[in-house]
């Protein structure tokens, strides 16, 4: 069985547990917040190119559309701040781990890898939402 390193207090471990549950609450808070940049860039396309093609200004599309580009730029920055966030926790949970558990193996925490699954998902997203915007007529 592996051996838990060693606490001085559990107040001390009390406050590296809020601190991690405090990343982690944080780190869902920036993918949301690019996952709707994200649908906000596509979802804009088809309304923003529904009221364009609707009142009939343009009879061919093309890909410097101001819809398009608006759609692209912020499915893109919705996807750098996903990649953002995914460094910035990286860098602050590898911080406070070496801060409590020093050159000891830390704790895992239950579902710590749930937060790193829903961003790479959303950049999936992002991608496919990129490129399909690239690629409609």
């Amino acid at each position: 069985m592996k051996q838990l390193p060693a606490v001085e207090n559990d107040a001390d471990h009390m406050a590296w547990v809020r601190t991690r549950m405090t990343l982690d609450s944080e780190f869902m808070e920036w993918i949301r917040h690019g996952f709707a940049l994200i649908t906000v860039g596509f979802g804009s396309f088809a309304f923003l190119d529904g009221i364009v093609g609707g009142l009939g200004e343009h009879s061919s599309r093309s890909a410097t559309d101001p819809s398009r580009i608006f759609s692209i730029v912020t499915t893109v920055v919705g996807m750098l701040l996903i990649i953002t966030a995914l460094r910035h926790n990286r860098l602050m949970v590898e911080f406070v781990n070496h801060d409590e558990f020093g050159e000891m193996p830390p704790l895992t925490l239950p579902n710590e890898k749930r937060e790193d699954y829903l961003a790479i998902g959303a950049l999936v997203l992002g991608a496919v939402s990129f490129v399909a915007l690239l690629l409609l007529p």
